[in-house]
Protein backbone atom coordinates (compact mmCIF):
# COMPACT_ATOMS: atom_id res chain seq x y z
CA UNK A 1 0.00 0.00 0.00
CA UNK A 2 1.39 3.42 -1.00
CA UNK A 3 1.82 5.76 1.96
CA UNK A 4 -0.26 8.93 1.77
CA UNK A 5 1.35 12.35 1.95
CA UNK A 6 0.04 14.03 5.09
CA UNK A 7 2.16 17.20 5.02
CA UNK A 8 1.08 18.96 1.81
CA UNK A 9 2.98 21.97 0.45
CA UNK A 10 1.27 25.07 -0.95
CA UNK A 11 4.69 26.32 -2.07
CA UNK A 12 6.49 23.30 -3.55
CA UNK A 13 9.86 22.11 -2.37
CA UNK A 14 11.25 22.47 -5.89
CA UNK A 15 11.21 26.25 -5.25
CA UNK A 16 12.20 26.16 -1.58
CA UNK A 17 15.20 23.93 -2.28
CA UNK A 18 16.96 26.78 -4.07
CA UNK A 19 16.89 28.86 -0.86
CA UNK A 20 18.84 26.27 1.15
CA UNK A 21 22.56 26.51 1.86
CA UNK A 22 25.29 24.08 0.78
CA UNK A 23 22.87 21.48 -0.49
CA UNK A 24 21.19 20.74 2.83
CA UNK A 25 17.45 21.09 3.39
CA UNK A 26 17.54 23.90 5.94
CA UNK A 27 16.25 27.44 5.49
CA UNK A 28 15.31 30.24 7.84
CA UNK A 29 11.61 30.92 8.31
CA UNK A 30 10.10 34.12 9.68
CA UNK A 31 6.62 33.74 11.13
CA UNK A 32 5.36 37.33 10.94
CA UNK A 33 2.21 36.50 12.91
CA UNK A 34 4.21 35.28 15.91
CA UNK A 35 7.22 37.51 15.14
CA UNK A 36 9.64 34.59 15.36
CA UNK A 37 12.56 33.42 13.23
CA UNK A 38 13.44 29.73 13.26
CA UNK A 39 15.49 27.31 11.19
CA UNK A 40 13.56 24.52 9.54
CA UNK A 41 13.73 21.89 6.85
CA UNK A 42 12.01 22.68 3.57
CA UNK A 43 10.03 19.49 4.14
CA UNK A 44 8.23 21.23 7.01
CA UNK A 45 7.68 24.81 5.84
CA UNK A 46 4.94 26.44 3.73
CA UNK A 47 2.80 23.36 4.14
CA UNK A 48 -0.09 22.08 6.23
CA UNK A 49 -1.39 18.67 7.14
CA UNK A 50 -4.00 17.60 4.59
CA UNK A 51 -4.09 21.09 3.09
CA UNK A 52 -5.71 19.79 -0.12
CA UNK A 53 -7.18 16.40 0.67
CA UNK A 54 -7.08 13.20 2.72
CA UNK A 55 -6.71 10.76 -0.18
CA UNK A 56 -3.92 12.58 -2.11
CA UNK A 57 -5.99 12.95 -5.28
CA UNK A 58 -5.27 16.69 -5.52
CA UNK A 59 -1.80 16.32 -3.99
CA UNK A 60 -0.86 13.74 -6.64
CA UNK A 61 -2.39 15.84 -9.42
CA UNK A 62 -0.17 18.76 -8.40
CA UNK A 63 2.94 16.58 -8.17
CA UNK A 64 2.41 14.79 -11.48
CA UNK A 65 0.71 17.37 -13.70
CA UNK A 66 1.85 20.76 -12.36
CA UNK A 67 5.13 20.51 -10.43
CA UNK A 68 6.72 17.58 -12.24
CA UNK A 69 6.62 19.06 -15.77
CA UNK A 70 7.91 22.45 -14.50
CA UNK A 71 10.69 21.21 -12.22
CA UNK A 72 13.30 20.55 -14.91
CA UNK A 73 12.59 23.90 -16.59
CA UNK A 74 12.95 25.83 -13.32
CA UNK A 75 16.17 24.01 -12.42
CA UNK A 76 17.51 24.80 -15.88
CA UNK A 77 16.72 28.53 -15.52
CA UNK A 78 18.45 28.69 -12.14
CA UNK A 79 21.49 26.91 -13.56
CA UNK A 80 21.62 29.04 -16.71
CA UNK A 81 19.62 32.29 -16.34
CA UNK A 82 20.88 33.66 -19.66
CA UNK A 83 19.13 31.00 -21.72
CA UNK A 84 16.16 31.92 -23.89
CA UNK A 85 12.92 30.44 -22.57
CA UNK A 86 10.49 29.13 -25.14
CA UNK A 87 7.58 31.59 -25.56
CA UNK A 88 4.31 30.39 -24.07
CA UNK A 89 5.96 27.33 -22.49
CA UNK A 90 2.88 25.40 -21.25
CA UNK A 91 4.48 23.61 -18.28
CA UNK A 92 5.92 26.80 -16.82
CA UNK A 93 2.85 28.94 -17.52
CA UNK A 94 0.58 26.37 -15.88
CA UNK A 95 2.89 26.12 -12.87
CA UNK A 96 2.79 29.90 -12.34
CA UNK A 97 -0.95 30.17 -12.96
CA UNK A 98 -1.66 27.46 -10.39
CA UNK A 99 0.87 28.80 -7.88
CA UNK A 100 -1.03 32.08 -7.85
CA UNK A 101 -4.17 30.28 -6.64
CA UNK A 102 -2.97 27.43 -4.38
CA UNK A 103 -1.96 29.32 -1.22
CA UNK A 104 -3.68 30.36 2.03
CA UNK A 105 -3.39 33.97 0.84
CA UNK A 106 -5.32 33.28 -2.37
CA UNK A 107 -7.98 31.55 -0.28
CA UNK A 108 -8.16 34.60 2.00
CA UNK A 109 -8.59 36.88 -1.01
CA UNK A 110 -11.41 34.71 -2.34
CA UNK A 111 -13.17 34.75 1.03
CA UNK A 112 -12.74 38.52 1.20
CA UNK A 113 -14.52 38.77 -2.16
CA UNK A 114 -17.35 36.57 -0.93
CA UNK A 115 -17.73 38.50 2.30
CA UNK A 116 -17.50 41.89 0.61
CA UNK A 117 -20.30 40.95 -1.77
CA UNK A 118 -22.38 39.17 0.86
CA UNK A 119 -21.85 41.99 3.34
CA UNK A 120 -23.26 44.56 0.94
CA UNK A 121 -26.33 42.40 0.29
CA UNK A 122 -26.93 41.79 4.01
CA UNK A 123 -26.48 45.49 4.83
CA UNK A 124 -28.96 46.42 2.11
CA UNK A 125 -31.53 43.96 3.44
CA UNK A 126 -30.99 45.25 6.97
CA UNK A 127 -31.42 48.87 5.87
CA UNK A 128 -34.61 48.13 3.94
CA UNK A 129 -36.09 46.34 6.95
CA UNK A 130 -35.12 48.94 9.52
CA UNK A 131 -32.52 46.69 11.18
CA UNK A 132 -29.17 47.93 12.59
CA UNK A 133 -26.59 48.04 9.80
CA UNK A 134 -23.72 47.74 12.28
CA UNK A 135 -24.92 44.27 13.28
CA UNK A 136 -25.06 43.25 9.63
CA UNK A 137 -21.50 44.51 9.05
CA UNK A 138 -20.16 42.14 11.72
CA UNK A 139 -21.44 39.04 9.93
CA UNK A 140 -18.85 36.92 8.13
CA UNK A 141 -19.61 34.14 5.68
CA UNK A 142 -17.53 30.97 5.81
CA UNK A 143 -17.71 27.95 3.51
CA UNK A 144 -18.73 24.69 5.12
CA UNK A 145 -15.80 23.01 3.35
CA UNK A 146 -12.82 25.34 2.89
CA UNK A 147 -10.78 22.67 1.13
CA UNK A 148 -13.48 22.19 -1.48
CA UNK A 149 -13.50 25.92 -2.19
CA UNK A 150 -9.69 26.02 -2.26
CA UNK A 151 -9.46 23.07 -4.63
CA UNK A 152 -12.12 24.54 -6.89
CA UNK A 153 -10.01 27.70 -7.25
CA UNK A 154 -6.88 25.62 -7.77
CA UNK A 155 -8.37 23.44 -10.50
CA UNK A 156 -9.90 26.42 -12.26
CA UNK A 157 -6.49 28.14 -12.24
CA UNK A 158 -5.16 25.47 -14.61
CA UNK A 159 -7.11 27.30 -17.32
CA UNK A 160 -5.44 30.60 -16.45
CA UNK A 161 -2.29 29.76 -18.37
CA UNK A 162 -4.18 30.60 -21.57
CA UNK A 163 -4.55 34.13 -20.22
CA UNK A 164 -0.77 34.42 -19.77
CA UNK A 165 0.62 32.88 -22.95
CA UNK A 166 1.02 36.24 -24.74
CA UNK A 167 3.33 37.56 -21.99
CA UNK A 168 7.11 37.48 -22.43
CA UNK A 169 9.60 35.71 -20.19
CA UNK A 170 12.33 37.72 -18.52
CA UNK A 171 14.94 36.49 -16.06
CA UNK A 172 16.35 38.85 -13.44
CA UNK A 173 19.77 38.01 -11.98
CA UNK A 174 20.55 39.58 -8.62
CA UNK A 175 24.16 40.74 -8.28
CA UNK A 176 23.63 42.88 -5.17
CA UNK A 177 24.50 41.84 -1.61
CA UNK A 178 20.79 41.52 -0.76
CA UNK A 179 19.27 38.12 -1.68
CA UNK A 180 15.76 37.59 -2.96
CA UNK A 181 13.31 36.13 -0.44
CA UNK A 182 10.25 33.95 -1.02
CA UNK A 183 6.91 34.20 0.76
CA UNK A 184 4.01 31.82 1.33
CA UNK A 185 2.36 33.46 -1.71
CA UNK A 186 5.33 33.81 -4.07
CA UNK A 187 3.81 34.34 -7.55
CA UNK A 188 2.78 38.00 -7.46
CA UNK A 189 1.05 40.22 -10.00
CA UNK A 190 1.42 43.98 -10.32
CA UNK A 191 0.36 46.45 -13.01
CA UNK A 192 2.67 49.45 -13.04
CA UNK A 193 1.15 50.82 -16.24
CA UNK A 194 -2.39 50.98 -14.80
CA UNK A 195 -1.37 52.11 -11.31
CA UNK A 196 -3.40 55.34 -11.72
CA UNK A 197 -6.39 53.71 -13.41
CA UNK A 198 -9.87 54.17 -11.98
CA UNK A 199 -11.17 51.10 -13.81
CA UNK A 200 -12.42 48.55 -11.23
CA UNK A 201 -10.92 45.62 -13.15
CA UNK A 202 -7.41 47.00 -13.58
CA UNK A 203 -5.77 44.36 -11.35
CA UNK A 204 -6.91 41.45 -13.54
CA UNK A 205 -4.28 39.26 -15.20
CA UNK A 206 -6.00 39.87 -18.55
CA UNK A 207 -5.28 43.62 -18.63
CA UNK A 208 -2.68 45.58 -20.55
CA UNK A 209 0.48 46.18 -18.53
CA UNK A 210 0.51 43.03 -16.41
CA UNK A 211 3.74 41.91 -14.75
CA UNK A 212 4.14 38.70 -12.74
CA UNK A 213 7.19 37.89 -10.61
CA UNK A 214 8.25 34.57 -9.07
CA UNK A 215 11.52 34.23 -7.09
CA UNK A 216 13.32 31.02 -8.05
CA UNK A 217 16.38 31.42 -5.82
CA UNK A 218 18.18 34.12 -3.79
CA UNK A 219 19.78 35.28 -7.05
CA UNK A 220 17.09 34.60 -9.68
CA UNK A 221 13.56 35.96 -10.19
CA UNK A 222 11.45 34.91 -13.15
CA UNK A 223 9.16 37.53 -14.66
CA UNK A 224 6.28 37.54 -17.14
CA UNK A 225 6.00 40.91 -18.85
CA UNK A 226 3.56 42.59 -21.23
CA UNK A 227 6.18 43.66 -23.76
CA UNK A 228 3.60 45.62 -25.77
CA UNK A 229 3.61 48.13 -22.89
CA UNK A 230 7.06 47.89 -21.30
CA UNK A 231 10.66 48.19 -22.34
CA UNK A 232 12.32 45.74 -19.96
CA UNK A 233 16.10 45.56 -19.75
CA UNK A 234 18.11 45.81 -22.94
CA UNK A 235 16.30 45.52 -26.26
CA UNK A 236 16.27 41.98 -27.59
CA UNK A 237 17.59 40.48 -24.35
CA UNK A 238 15.41 38.40 -22.03
CA UNK A 239 17.99 38.40 -19.23
CA UNK A 240 18.80 41.41 -17.05
CA UNK A 241 21.32 41.84 -14.25
CA UNK A 242 20.12 43.83 -11.24
CA UNK A 243 23.00 45.79 -9.75
CA UNK A 244 20.99 48.30 -7.71
CA UNK A 245 19.87 47.24 -4.24
CA UNK A 246 16.70 49.32 -4.61
CA UNK A 247 15.44 46.99 -7.35
CA UNK A 248 15.91 43.93 -5.14
CA UNK A 249 14.26 45.70 -2.20
CA UNK A 250 11.27 46.48 -4.42
CA UNK A 251 10.89 42.87 -5.57
CA UNK A 252 11.27 41.65 -1.99
CA UNK A 253 8.61 44.14 -0.89
CA UNK A 254 6.16 42.41 -3.23
CA UNK A 255 6.83 39.19 -1.32
CA UNK A 256 6.40 40.93 2.04
CA UNK A 257 3.09 42.44 0.93
CA UNK A 258 1.78 39.21 -0.59
CA UNK A 259 2.56 37.03 2.42
CA UNK A 260 -0.10 35.55 4.64
CA UNK A 261 2.25 34.62 7.48
CA UNK A 262 5.66 33.41 6.37
CA UNK A 263 8.87 34.51 4.67
CA UNK A 264 11.58 31.98 3.78
CA UNK A 265 15.13 33.23 3.32
CA UNK A 266 18.68 31.85 3.10
CA UNK A 267 20.97 31.76 6.12
CA UNK A 268 23.24 34.32 4.46
CA UNK A 269 20.60 37.04 4.89
CA UNK A 270 20.45 39.12 8.07
CA UNK A 271 17.21 38.18 9.81
CA UNK A 272 16.79 41.74 11.12
CA UNK A 273 16.14 42.91 7.56
CA UNK A 274 13.23 40.47 7.34
CA UNK A 275 11.83 41.38 10.75
CA UNK A 276 12.03 45.13 10.07
CA UNK A 277 10.47 44.79 6.64
CA UNK A 278 7.53 42.74 7.88
CA UNK A 279 7.01 45.17 10.76
CA UNK A 280 6.62 48.05 8.32
CA UNK A 281 4.78 46.20 5.52
CA UNK A 282 1.44 44.60 6.48
CA UNK A 283 0.63 41.05 5.41
CA UNK A 284 -1.89 40.58 2.59
CA UNK A 285 -1.46 44.22 1.58
CA UNK A 286 -0.49 43.86 -2.08
CA UNK A 287 -4.16 43.66 -3.09
CA UNK A 288 -7.12 45.06 -1.16
CA UNK A 289 -10.76 44.10 -1.73
CA UNK A 290 -13.40 46.85 -1.84
CA UNK A 291 -17.16 46.79 -2.25
CA UNK A 292 -20.06 49.16 -2.81
CA UNK A 293 -23.68 49.26 -3.92
CA UNK A 294 -26.14 51.55 -5.62
CA UNK A 295 -29.25 52.84 -3.89
CA UNK A 296 -32.28 50.61 -4.45
CA UNK A 297 -34.69 51.72 -7.17
CA UNK A 298 -38.23 50.60 -7.91
CA UNK A 299 -38.23 48.49 -11.08
CA UNK A 300 -41.73 47.01 -11.26
CA UNK A 301 -44.63 46.74 -8.87
CA UNK A 302 -43.12 46.57 -5.40
CA UNK A 303 -39.76 45.13 -6.53
CA UNK A 304 -36.52 46.96 -5.76
CA UNK A 305 -33.22 46.57 -7.59
CA UNK A 306 -29.70 47.45 -6.45
CA UNK A 307 -26.29 46.72 -7.97
CA UNK A 308 -23.44 45.41 -5.80
CA UNK A 309 -19.81 45.90 -6.86
CA UNK A 310 -16.67 44.16 -5.62
CA UNK A 311 -13.21 45.04 -6.89
CA UNK A 312 -9.53 45.00 -5.97
CA UNK A 313 -6.91 47.73 -5.80
CA UNK A 314 -3.16 47.21 -5.66
CA UNK A 315 -0.70 48.77 -3.22
CA UNK A 316 0.64 52.10 -4.39
CA UNK A 317 4.26 52.28 -5.54
CA UNK A 318 5.67 55.68 -6.47
CA UNK A 319 8.79 54.18 -8.05
CA UNK A 320 9.28 50.99 -9.99
CA UNK A 321 12.15 48.84 -11.22
CA UNK A 322 14.95 50.85 -12.78
CA UNK A 323 15.14 48.32 -15.65
CA UNK A 324 11.46 48.75 -16.56
CA UNK A 325 10.10 51.66 -18.57
CA UNK A 326 6.72 52.25 -20.17
CA UNK A 327 7.25 52.59 -23.91
CA UNK A 328 7.12 56.15 -25.19
CA UNK A 329 4.38 55.51 -27.74
CA UNK A 330 2.26 53.93 -24.96
CA UNK A 331 2.87 56.69 -22.43
CA UNK A 332 1.74 59.35 -24.93
CA UNK A 333 -1.73 57.79 -25.16
CA UNK A 334 -4.50 57.70 -22.57
CA UNK A 335 -4.55 54.62 -20.34
CA UNK A 336 -5.85 51.55 -22.13
CA UNK A 337 -7.41 49.32 -19.48
CA UNK A 338 -8.93 46.84 -21.93
CA UNK A 339 -8.13 43.14 -21.95
CA UNK A 340 -5.01 42.33 -23.96
CA UNK A 341 -6.81 39.58 -25.87
CA UNK A 342 -10.59 39.94 -25.45
CA UNK A 343 -11.42 36.89 -27.57
CA UNK A 344 -9.19 34.69 -25.39
CA UNK A 345 -10.75 36.14 -22.25
CA UNK A 346 -14.24 35.40 -23.58
CA UNK A 347 -13.22 31.84 -24.49
CA UNK A 348 -11.72 31.37 -21.02
CA UNK A 349 -14.95 32.49 -19.34
CA UNK A 350 -16.96 30.11 -21.52
CA UNK A 351 -14.59 27.20 -20.79
CA UNK A 352 -14.64 27.88 -17.05
CA UNK A 353 -18.44 28.01 -17.15
CA UNK A 354 -18.64 24.68 -18.96
CA UNK A 355 -16.01 22.91 -16.86
CA UNK A 356 -17.20 24.15 -13.49
CA UNK A 357 -20.92 24.62 -14.18
CA UNK A 358 -20.86 28.36 -13.52
CA UNK A 359 -24.05 30.35 -14.08
CA UNK A 360 -24.23 32.50 -17.19
CA UNK A 361 -23.97 36.26 -16.75
CA UNK A 362 -27.20 38.11 -17.26
CA UNK A 363 -27.25 40.49 -20.21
Amino acid sequence: MVALTKNQHFVPQLLLRNFTTDGNEDVLLFDSTRNKVRPSSIRKVLSQNYFYDDDNSVENFLAEKIEGPAAAVIDSIVANPKQVIKPGLPALLTFIAVQMMRTPSSNTQALNFVNSFGGQVIEQIAALNGLPIESAKSLRLKPTDERAMRNHLLLRSTLNRWLLEDLSWHVLSNETNLPFVISDHPAVLYNWYLRDSDDPGYTAMTKNGVQIFLPLSPSITLALIDKSVYKFGEKGNSHTVLSHRRDVELLNSLQFRARQDFIVFPRSLDEHYIVRSCASIPANSLMTVHSGRTDPVLVSGDKLSSDVYVWKTQARYDQWLSVCKIKRRVSKKSLDYRDRRPHTTAAYIAAARDFFKLPKRSA
